[in-house]
């Protein structure tokens, strides 16, 4: 169905660091282009610091720098597509096993090009509303309307859209959708607890499906931690196992 692992793992995660890259730098983030992917820094301490898209041959100067870059801790997340030098280089250095990720793929040839009734896309001036929503999915918490959450993604990313899905009128969840080179990147998802098993986690992955399938993509990737309700969730819309991710950490 797909190219093989190598091929596959460079274009889904060229796809992913180009997406971070953006929201990076609408955040006010600085980048430092490395290993053919990033590392991105938001400020210390910041969940989102991390390199990802290593996918290039690196050397241990390559590693200092981004040591020195992200400082402490150093968080890699590694695919099967990176270049086999990089891995006793981590050894090397005292990396640690951080967490695992599943990277879910599947193509787009089948998807009908309808939006579901209660998803629609969120507009310019709610930001704050859906930040809130996703954050409080996060969170397993329904109170979303008093949440300030620790960091907000910007809606006026290009390529990017923020979807909101809606129960009887009420905000309900919502999740992430950018493209890149042809790409359906799928992030985000967040459905408040009270809602939860009535299939909207599903509804928001099949409406992002479509919208980019009319919009050309060929591929949908998205990442879950195993076992998950969201693996479940994506692969019941038609999603399977790509490749595993590593995050790997220092200090």
């Amino acid at each position: 169905m797909f190219q093989d692992l190598t091929s596959l793992a460079r274009r889904l995660e060229r796809a992913q660091a180009l997406q971070n890259e953006r929201f990076n730098q609408a955040a006010g983030g600085r980048s430092l282009p490395v290993g053919g992917g990033f590392a991105h820094f938001r400020g210390e301490g910041h969940p989102l610091n991390q390199a990802l898209g290593l996918i290039d041959p690196m050397a241990e100067p390559d590693l200092e720098v981004i040591e020195a870059f992200l400082g402490a801790p150093t968080v890699l997340e590694l695919s099967p597509g990176a270049d086999p030098s990089l891995w006793p280089l981590l050894a090397l250095r005292g990396y640690r096993l951080h967490q695992f990720q599943q990277l879910w793929v599947r193509p787009l040839l089948q998807v009908e090009p309808t939006l579901e009734p209660s998803i629609r896309l969120a507009g310019p001036g709610e930001a704050s509303l859906y930040n809130r929503i996703i954050c409080a999915g996060f969170l397993e918490r329904d109170d979303w309307s008093e949440l300030e959450p620790p960091f907000e993604v910007s809606l006026e990313v290009v390529d990017a859209w923020g979807f909101l899905a809606f129960v009887n009128g009420e905000p309900a969840g919502g999740g992430m959708l950018g493209i890149v080179d042809g790409v359906a990147l799928l992030s985000g998802d967040g459905v408040l607890p009270r809602y939860r098993g009535r299939g909207l986690q599903k509804t928001l992955i099949r409406s992002r499906l479509a919208f980019a399938r009319e919009r050309g993509c060929d591929l949908a990737c998205a990442g879950t931690a195993p076992g998950t309700a969201s693996q479940g969730s994506y692969e019941a819309c038609g999603f399977h196992v790509a490749y595993p991710k590593v995050e790997m950490a220092l200090g």
